[in-house]
């Protein structure tokens, strides 16, 4: 038990990390220009924990005023000198450079803060519809649920990865058709659990009561119902954002995410996963790290939340 806690409590504490440092952004990142995109090809393909030196101080370069969001438009570029000029500045890259020369770390913090913007509007359009429906399928039953469980089963014949990548196809690759795609190929599990949970609490005393005092069916679902089955929800919702991390990175790869320079954690690992054939594998491996981080923090999160809102398991 006590190394099942340690373990939920690292994975909560490396969420939490991710998220910070996503939220924070171009505050924190040692390249501050939009979408950290200063290319240096003097320092290509730097070792993690490598130095490299400048007439002036790499972070100096981007001293003025720094917007959070979209980060600097105009900068100084930073001027390489050889290691034995006597006026210089050194920098560390802490994870090292990409073949552009730019610096890994803040790409992939600008990258995180991309991937996960997406699955969150992913998961809340997955969210919206599918308890929609659900909860139109479980309440009226008959010809509705006949109707909406056949859609279900459409969505879910269909490989998510293709049917996102059809939608990517024709809709352009922009955030809004991302999350749109990521979306549609994620809420059919979602209605499956709100229909069944709607169907055994419209059998319950409480509801039967609201019917008969004549409250609308809007009300006694979305006022009465949906309140006494959020934990499940949630944690269905917890569950999908792993999902959708996966999927966005899974397109990112395939070059049908954000276009760069826009940093996602699929294409930085596409990015850098060449580097393996040159002899740097640490280098090639640290985006796949990263993104296999996030997602199983996620699940592990996911599972503690059911767990903790499950009173049999809780009891046990």
């Amino acid at each position: 038990m006590r190394s099942l806690k340690l373990i939920e409590t690292i994975c909560i504490v490396i969420l939490a990390s991710f998220m910070i440092l996503a939220i924070l952004g171009y505050l924190i990142t040692p390249d501050r220009t939009r979408y950290c995109n200063t290319q240096l090809p003097e320092i290509a393909f730097l070792n993690p924990f490598s130095k490299a030196c400048f007439a002036k101080n790499y972070l100096q370069a981007f001293e003025s005023s720094v917007d959070a969001i979209t980060g600097i438009q105009y900068y100084e570029r930073p001027v390489l000198v050889e290691n034995e000029s006597t006026s210089k500045s050194c920098h560390l890259f802490i994870l090292g450079t990409d073949r552009f020369g730019r610096d890994l770390l803040s790409r992939l913090i600008i990258g995180t803060r991309y991937t996960l913007l997406i699955a969150f509007f992913a998961v809340l359009f997955a969210v919206i519809i599918g308890v929609t429906l659900g909860s139109l399928s479980g309440y009226f039953g008959g010809r509705t649920d006949r109707t909406i469980n056949f859609v279900i089963g459409v969505f879910w014949s269909l490989p998510s990865i293709l049917f996102a990548f059809v939608i990517v196809l024709a809709a352009g690759k922009n955030i809004g058709a991302l999350f749109v795609s990521i979306g549609i190929t994620i809420w059919a599990d979602m209605a499956k659990l709100v229909r069944g949970l709607v169907m055994v609490q419209k059998e319950c005393n409480y509801v039967r009561s609201a019917t008969a005092l004549g409250f609308s069916p809007s009300r006694i679902l979305f006022i009465e119902i949906l309140p006494n089955i959020s934990g499940p929800i949630l944690v269905q919702a917890s569950s999908n954002f792993a999902l959708a991390i996966l999927l966005e990175s899974g397109l990112s790869f395939m070059g049908l995410g954000l276009q760069p320079p826009i940093p996602t954690l699929g294409n930085i690992m596409q990015d850098q996963y060449t580097q393996a054939f040159n002899g740097q594998i640490i280098q090639s491996l640290i985006p796949a790290i990263v993104l296999v981080l996030l997602i199983l923090s996620f699940q592990i999160v996911a599972n503690t939340v059911r767990d903790r809102l499950d009173v049999k398991l809780s009891r046990d």
